[in-house]
C-alpha cells in the first residue's frame, strides 16, 4: 500500500472518529412525550465543533467552578453539562431544587456513584466488594455510625483537650510558621483522639496526621484526573493511602476494641444484618477519619486565615472575656467561611429519573445522570442572604431574617458533624488566638474551592507573638 493510501486511511478513520465523537457530545437527551430535556450548556469555546469536547474536558479537569459559573451566565439557573466519558450533569442552582434533591430517598438520588471516583475513597483503599452500590452501603452505615458516636454531652468536652494539645504542638513553634503546617495537625489531633481513643492515637497519631495531610490533597479534581493515569503511583496521597492500608491491616489488629471508641463502634456495626467483613472494617475505620479529620483540617486553616485578614474581628475575639461568648463567635465565623466558600458542588447520581414543573413546562432528567446543586450562587443569592452577601460578616446569623444558607448539606447525605465541626474549630482557634498576635504575610496564597476548601500550593508565613 502506498504512502498515499495510508495516509488517507488515517485522515478518513481520524475524521470518521471526530465525527463520532461529535454526535455523541451533541446528541439530545431523550425525554418521555409531555416533557423537555433541561437545556445542554455550551458557553465560550465549548460551543465549537470538535474543539469543544476538548475545552469542555480542560474546564471540568482544571476549572470546574468557573465551568458552572460561565454556563450559569448564558443559560440561567438550570442547564446540563456534558463531560466526556461520564455521565450528563444537571445543574439546578436554585434553593428549591436543593431542598427537593437533597431530600431525596438514596435509592432515588445517591453518592456511590459520585464517590466511586474519589481515589481514597473510591478505589485505592481496597473494601470486600468493588462496586459503587456497596460503597454507598458502606457510607450511609459509616453515617449513621459517626452520627452515635456524637452525642451532645460528649461534643461539648471536646474543647477541654485543646490546651494541652496546642500546647504540646506549640512548644516547639519558631516565631515564624507556615500555617498550612501547623493549624492541620492540631485539629487532626482533637478529632482524632476523639474518634480512636488516646492509645490509638499515642500509638498511631503522627503517622495518622501525615497520611490524611497528603490523602486530603487527593479530593482536588486535578489530582483526582491524575489519579486514574499511571501517574498515580507518583502522587504523595497514594503512596499515604497504601501506608495507611498496610498500618490498618497490620499494626491494628493487636489492639481489641475496647481500646477505642471507633473500634467499638464498627465491631458493633451492622450491614445487612451482619458484621463487616474484615476488609470492611478496615475501610471503616478509615472513612470515618477521612470525614473526622480533613474537612475540619482544612475549614479550621481557612477560618483563621479570614479572621486574621479582619483586624477589628481578631480583635474584638480577643477583647472578649467570655470563652462561651468567643466560641458561639468563632462558630459563626466558620459558618461565614463555609458559606462564602462551600463545596464547588454536591452531585447526587439519580437511579431514578427526576421530573419537576418550571414556568409551565415539565422537564425530565433521566436515571442514569447526575444532578449538580452549586451552593456557592445560593449562599450569595441577596433574596437568601440579606444584607450584602458577599460580605464576610459573622454577625448576620444573629439578624432577623436569618440567612438562609447551603453549607453543612442536608438529608441522607448531609453532614453528620457540624456541631462537632463548630466545637471543634472554635476551641482550636480560641486557644490559639489567645496566645498568640499573628501577622500574616502581605499577599496570601490563592483560595481554591473545587470539591473542599483545599489547603493553598504555597506556605503561609505568619509571625507570632506572644501574648
Amino acid at each position: 500500500m502506498s504512502a498515499t493510501k495510508r495516509l488517507a486511511i488515517v485522515a478518513a478513520a481520524a475524521t470518521g472518529a471526530a465525527a463520532a465523537t461529535e454526535y455523541w457530545f451533541r446528541r439530545p437527551v431523550p425525554t418521555p412525550p409531555g416533557t423537555q430535556a433541561v437545556p445542554l450548556a455550551w458557553a465560550g469555546a465549548d460551543r465549537l465543533p470538535v474543539v469543544g469536547v476538548l475545552t469542555r474536558l480542560r474546564s471540568v479537569i482544571t476549572d470546574p467552578v468557573g465551568l458552572v459559573v460561565r454556563n450559569r451566565a448564558r443559560y440561567g439557573d438550570m442547564f446540563t453539562l456534558r463531560v466526556p466519558s461520564i455521565y450528563d450533569f444537571t445543574f439546578l442552582l436554585d434553593g428549591d431544587h436543593y431542598r427537593r434533591v437533597m431530600s431525596l430517598p438514596t435509592d432515588h438520588a445517591g453518592v456511590g456513584q459520585v464517590l466511586h471516583r474519589v481515589p481514597t475513597v473510591g478505589y485505592w483503599f481496597p473494601r470486600e466488594q468493588a462496586g459503587p452500590e456497596t460503597l454507598q452501603e458502606l457510607i450511609l452505615l459509616g453515617r449513621k455510625l459517626m452520627a452515635e458516636m456524637l452525642p451532645g454531652a460528649s461534643v461539648r468536652r471536646t474543647p477541654d483537650t485543646v490546651p494541652d494539645i496546642v500546647e504540646r504542638h506549640a512548644v516547639d513553634w519558631p516565631r515564624r510558621v507556615d500555617l498550612t503546617e501547623v493549624i492541620h495537625p492540631i485539629v487532626y489531633e482533637v478529632t482524632g483522639r476523639y474518634f480512636v481513643g488516646d492509645e490509638l492515637w499515642d500509638t498511631f497519631g503522627p503517622r495518622l496526621t501525615e497520611y490524611y495531610r497528603h490523602i486530603s490533597d487527593g479530593i482536588d479534581i486535578p489530582r483526582t484526573t491524575l489519579s486514574i493515569t499511571p501517574f498515580h503511583y507518583l502522587m504523595p496521597e497514594y503512596r499515604a493511602t497504601r501506608k495507611l492500608y498496610r498500618l490498618v491491616r497490620d499494626e491494628l489488629p493487636a489492639f481489641g476494641a475496647s481500646s477505642s471508641p471507633l473500634l467499638r463502634a464498627i465491631d458493633n456495626a451492622r450491614l445487612g444484618g451482619r458484621p463487616l467483613t474484615p476488609a470492611d472494617r478496615r475501610w471503616m475505620f478509615m472513612y470515618v477519619l477521612w470525614n473526622a479529620m480533613a474537612y475540619p483540617g482544612t475549614y479550621t486553616y481557612w477560618t483563621l486565615v479570614d479572621i486574621l485578614t479582619r483586624p477589628e474581628l481578631a480583635a474584638q475575639l480577643r477583647s472578649m472575656p467570655d470563652p462561651a461568648a468567643r466560641h458561639e463567635l468563632l462558630s459563626r465565623c466558620l459558618n461565614e467561611t463555609v458559606r462564602l466558600y462551600p463545596v464547588s458542588s454536591l452531585i447526587r447520581y439519580l437511579d431514578k429519573p427526576y421530573e419537576f414543573e418550571h414556568n409551565g413546562t415539565r422537564y425530565h432528567i433521566p436515571a442514569g445522570q447526575a444532578v449538580g446543586l452549586f451552593p456557592g450562587t445560593m449562599n450569595r443569592d441577596p433574596d437568601r442572604v440579606p444584607d450584602a452577601p458577599d460580605a464576610y460578616d459573622p454577625d448576620r446569623y444573629l439578624r432577623e431574617p436569618s440567612p438562609t444558607v447551603a453549607t453543612f448539606g442536608r438529608g441522607a447525605f448531609g453532614c453528620v458533624a457540624q456541631r462537632f465541626s463548630e466545637t471543634v474549630t472554635a476551641a482550636v482557634l480560641d486557644e490559639v488566638l489567645q496566645r498568640y498576635s499573628v501577622r500574616l504575610p502581605d499577599v496570601l496564597p490563592a483560595r481554591r474551592t473545587r470539591v473542599h476548601q483545599t489547603y493553598p500550593g504555597s506556605p503561609t508565613l505568619a509571625e507570632l507573638v506572644g501574648r
